[in-house]
């Protein structure tokens, strides 16, 4: 037989090789002899040997390979003499798929042989990338992928190092592929961080991979977010899982990786659907469904380790999946706990509305999808900032509303994009609004309080809200669950206002107003009654509980009793608040027949209504359902007086502390007293205001008001225009009713002699002088009494300059830029912060990246900053506390308006190695810094007592919070600054008192010049006078506490009697009250 595995020799065998290389069919038919011939080539690897078939197959001869395989005795796994190379090898390691198709067309092929370094063709065909061919082996059911070489390498392991993703897939998702191949692919993928490769393998063969992060401690999770699959995210959730499921209770887990958070954060490059995908898949798992409702709320408030939800960093998509199973129709995240109000009639709950700020956004976007500063402002008002009525503001508002505007215009074309908005909400109302919800039950009711709510000013009463329609509040009403287990389907008619933090019934409890606290009360409800009045219409149904605050202003509530003036009164009432003219006696059998006969479907349809109405001791109120019916009495037609008459029983109870008539819990007369309610007299009603009542001035308004006869009763106009309220914003009479209440007392008093009414008139001027001077005294020895033992203005930055730390990009200009958007932008992104860290009593506030505190020179305008690393300053910040916020904000703007613009964009330019701005840097650079400024307001310590004023139930006077929001800055830099450093800054003191910090060399300058002129400061003249006017501004800020001698002197009315009584009155008058003394450091005032 013939050595098939040594060359001939022969040319003629050479011959053949080379035509079978070229194709030549017709040459191989007239030179072949031996088919399985070979000769020796040679190619990059060295000298072999090689048959037709071989170098057919090898260079992609499909014709000339199918000839010979059809010649006799032709040997289909021959191997090459050195390298053991088959024709199946060289054309899978060629790729020529064509022919590799031939060849496994033959019976006798042996797929499974493997070359010198053991090699297979499958292995050949994967490390080169071939996906085609490689399908075609795996179409062989003889084919072994399990194959490795001599170092131990698998198919699927060549194809991993490669990157041959395709190739992977094919061979991964094979049950016969050895577990130990796909491991060292998985270590291989994640060394070589090709994280495209590892997420294939984790979409089939995750239970291989039992780790979590890679070589660095990234998450791999993170690692393969664009590339993910479902299975392969789900792969790697449960090996991190954010919480554990035991004994059919979930319990979170303490020591987990965030692997939940980071899959749900939009900043990673997750496909939409990956995270559809993944929550469907957890949620609808059988295991789980015993508490779905627990897991859905664990899984969307799941905490990243910055703090943030997971609802509210993922992306709109998901966001919304989440809302749509969370949330009544998809956006109103109602409050756990009963509802805040339930009658017969109505259930009121408080929630957030996640879907109001989108939903005003295309209400107010033009054609295009943006949004105007016209529109910004529209929708800033709709959620809740207050704009302006007065025209005298309205300039200066507009200025700031521009500032807030362009801030947010992004890509500054005069227009907001919708998530342009949507990122400003988030900032402002953290994306969601508190709100009421008012399920009714009566079609009419609702219908009246909208239409009577539609020409009212929402100044005076409380608005609607946009909202989701009618049919999505029907349609997800049955899955609706409230806690007391009422029915929500019985309440099928929803309105949406903004939420109230007290009613007026809570106010009045809780909080114990004072006389002046009452007055502006008292005044508020009255304008709301005024305006309805002016508007035709009558409440009809005045108590303290439909009186809310929103705001710090008292609003109307419940229009659904509303009548418009001259109609009947609806069958909406609360008796307690009711005029005599409203009831009625029944004075025979027949008369209770017809009336009980009136009623006789509601006391089937409506049990509670029934209690209600029902004859009470032969009384009733006079109400009807049908005009059609007869009753034994006329219907009352509403009128003003019936508000006025209600308005009258609420003051008298907040003055006397009961009520006029005992009622129920529903504020109906009680059963035994419904006769003194229907049969008061005038005489009765003096003398109980006579006993109960001992502010004169009240008593006598009371007088007007609690009138029997309705055409005695005074008007809305004349209540508010009643010497009651003709009071200055301290609580004092005003100067013109002063003058008005002495020439009434000169008046009266002639009967006892000019000369002793000229002696009071003068003992009178005398002392009102005496408090003028004294309030100036006071405010101006606190003023001069301020002690500042540490700077109270500074600026924070992203970066420490000194070392430059931070995330600079490396571009100079870029960085300047983003150093001066960043300063101006973070004073008021952590003032928005202040009123929820209190609210929540967050521990901390832990950020993405720290921050550095810089003081700033009071006098140079600029950020100070130290030529050396490693000292204090700057102070890096890695967690801000709710009591550092509410220290540091006020001051930190104040800091911010401080700043010359030239100065800061010189100093930060040369900090960051820009030692010359070119001049339109210098100008853009003082742009931003004026802007922000504009924007700046030393008013944010009111923001915190607001927030804690919320939370409280006494009132927290505002210099308290100035006072600890010192103490707990200086604890601040006590801990940071042991050696009061501060960054090389001095105290000094201008010509009038005010503090400043400033270097040595300029406070030396100051001390020097105090006889000269202050103009010879560093810095001019008018930074030193920007200086004092913003803490002027702060020190005319200051409460009553200070700044008014409240409640301290009230004009009696003036009475004709003997003289003595006369001047002893008037002299316990002008005496000064004792108020509660609020201790208050001179220093807050700085």
């Amino acid at each position: 037989m013939m050595d098939y595995f040594k060359p001939t020799g022969s040319d003629r065998t050479q011959d053949m090789l080379d035509a079978a290389k070229a194709g030549r069919v017709d040459l191989l038919k007239e030179i072949i002899v031996d088919v399985n011939a070979v000769a020796e080539v040679k190619d990059g690897f060295g000298k072999d040997t090689r048959t037709a078939l071989m170098c057919a197959s090898e260079h992609g001869r499909e014709d000339a390979v199918r000839y010979l395989l059809m010649c006799d005795g032709i040997l289909l796994n021959l191997q090459s003499h050195r390298y053991k190379k088959t024709a199946l090898m060289l054309a899978c390691e060629q790729g020529h798929v064509n022919i590799v198709h031939a060849l496994l067309e033959c019976s006798g092929i042996d797929v499974n042989l493997v070359d010198n370094e053991r090699w297979s063709a499958m292995m050949l065909a994967s490390e080169k990338g071939h996906i085609e061919v490689v399908r075609a082996l795996l179409a062989c059911s003889s084919i072994d992928v399990k194959l490795t070489d001599n170092k131990g390498w698998s198919a699927l392991m060549l194809a991993s190092e490669g990157g041959h993703e395709e190739i992977v897939l094919a061979l991964v998702e094979r049950d016969d592929v050895d577990l130990i191949s796909i491991g060292k692919a998985c270590q291989r993928a994640i060394k070589n961080e090709t994280y495209n490769i590892l997420s294939v393998i984790l979409r089939f063969r995750g239970d291989v991979v039992h780790r979590t992060t890679n070589d660095e401690g990234k998450l791999l999770l993170e690692c393969c977010a664009k590339y993910l699959h479902p299975q392969a995210a789900m792969h790697l959730l449960l090996l991190d899982p954010p919480i554990e499921f035991q004994d059919g209770n979930l319990l979170p887990r303490q020591n987990h990786s965030f692997s939940w958070t980071t899959l749900m954060d939009v900043t990673h490059p997750v496909p939409v659907s990956v995270r559809q995908s993944c929550v469907a898949s957890i949620l609808n798992n059988p295991i789980f469904e015993s508490c779905y409702h627990e897991l859905l709320q664990e899984l969307a408030f799941a905490k990243d380790q910055h703090g943030r939800e997971v609802i509210q960093i993922t992306d709109a998509i998901t966001r919304q999946y989440f809302y749509d199973r969370l949330f009544y129709c998809g956006r109103y995240q109602i409050f756990e706990g009963p509802p805040v109000h339930v009658s017969s009639t109505a259930v009121v709950v408080m929630a957030y509305d996640h879907g109001i700020c989108t939903q005003v956004f295309q209400e107010h976007a033009n054609s295009a999808g943006h949004l105007n500063e016209v529109g910004f402002v529209a929708c800033s008002e709709i959620l809740g900032r207050v704009v302006s009525k007065n025209k005298k503001d309205k300039k200066v508002e507009k200025e700031k509303w521009q500032a807030e505007f362009q801030l947010w215009d992004k890509d500054t074309n005069g227009m907001l994009s919708e998530d342009e908005f949507l990122r400003y909400c988030a900032q402002h109302f953290g994306g969601k609004i508190k709100v009421a919800m008012k399920f009714m039950k009566n079609a009419d009711e609702y219908q009246r309080e909208n239409q009577n709510r539609e020409d009212l000013d929402p100044k005076f009463v409380l608005s609607l809200l946009p909202c989701a329609s009618e049919k999505a509040f029907r349609d997800d009403l049955k899955n609706l669950r409230i806690h007391g287990g009422h029915v929500m389907t019985n309440y099928p008619f929803v309105m949406v206002m903004p939420a109230a933090d007290r009613s007026l019934e809570d106010i009045f409890l809780k909080e114990r107003p004072g006389e002046n606290e009452r007055r502006i009360l008292l005044q508020q409800v009255a304008e709301g009654l005024q305006h309805l009045h002016e508007t035709k219409l009558v409440h009809g149904d005045v108590k303290k509980l439909n009186v809310v605050r929103v705001r710090s202003h008292l609003k109307l509530i419940d229009l659904d009793a509303s009548t418009t003036i001259g109609n009947p009164m609806s069958d909406k009432f609360s008796s307690g608040s009711l005029p005599p003219e409203m009831f009625y006696k029944l004075r025979s059998d027949t008369e209770t027949e017809l009336y009980c006969k009136h009623w006789e479907n509601t006391k089937l349809a409506s049990p509670d209504l029934w209690q209600k109405i029902k004859p009470k001791n032969q009384f009733v109120v006079k109400t009807f359902r049908s005009a059609d019916d007869q009753l034994p009495y006329k219907s009352v037609k509403a009128h003003p007086s019936l508000d006025v008459w209600a308005f009258g029983a609420l003051m008298y109870q907040m003055y006397s502390g009961e009520e006029l008539v005992s009622t129920d819990v529903n504020q109906d007369v009680l059963d035994d007293k419904i006769e003194q309610a229907a049969t008061w007299t005038q005489e009765k009603l003096n003398t109980r205001l006579q006993n109960k009542v001992s502010n004169a001035i009240a008593r006598e308004l009371l007088e007007k008001l609690l009138v029997v006869d309705p055409e005695d009763r005074i008007s809305m106009d004349a209540v508010l225009d009643h010497s009651y309220f003709k009071v200055d914003s301290s609580g004092l009479v005003t100067k013109k009713d002063l003058q008005e209440t002495r020439k009434q007392i000169q008046a009266d008093a002639q009967e006892i002699g000019q000369s002793m009414i000229d002696g009071m008139t003068l003992r009178f001027d005398q002392q009102v002088k005496q408090l003028v001077l004294a309030k100036e005294d006071i405010m101006r020895g606190m003023f001069e009494a301020t002690e500042v033992t540490i700077p109270t203005s500074f600026v924070i930055l992203p970066v420490d300059l000194t070392k430059r730390e931070g995330t600079l990009a490396g571009n100079t200009s870029k960085d300047l830029d983003d150093l001066l958007t960043f300063m101006c932008k973070k004073a008021f992104e952590i003032g928005a912060g202040i009123a929820n860290a209190i609210k929540d009593k967050t521990a901390c506030i832990p950020m993405e990246e720290p921050m550095y505190l810089y003081l700033v020179d009071e006098v140079d305008g600029a950020p100070v900053v130290p030529t050396k690393s490693g000292q204090v300053y700057p102070v890096r910040i890695d967690i801000l506390s709710p009591q550092f916020l509410a220290a540091a904000t006020p001051y930190l703007q104040t800091g911010l308006r401080l700043l010359r613009g030239i100065n800061t964009v010189q100093t930060l330019a040369k900090c960051i190695g820009i030692s010359n701005p070119a001049g339109s840097l210098v100008k853009i650079g003082i742009q931003m810094v004026e802007a922000a400024q504009k924007k700046s307001s030393v008013m944010d310590f009111d923001v915190v007592q607001a927030a804690l004023q919320a939370e409280s139930e006494t009132p927290v006077p505002v210099q308290r919070i100035r006072g600890a929001a010192l103490r707990e800055l200086e604890r601040f830099f006590k801990a940071k600054d042991q050696f009061e450093d501060f960054a090389g800054l001095r105290r000094t003191y201008t010509a009038d008192g005010h503090a400043l910090w400033t270097s040595a060399e300029n406070a030396q300058k100051i001390e020097g010049g105090k006889k000269i002129r202050p103009e010879t400061i560093t810095g001019g003249g008018k930074q030193l006078e920007n200086f004092i006017s913003i803490y002027k501004d702060l020190l005319d800020k200051q409460t009553t506490a200070v700044t008014e001698m409240s409640e301290t002197f009230t004009m009696p009315s003036a009475r004709k009697e003997d003289g003595k009584e006369l001047m002893s009155t008037a002299s316990e008058t002008l005496q000064p009250s004792k108020v509660e003394e609020e201790k208050v450091c001179s220093c807050e005032l700085m």
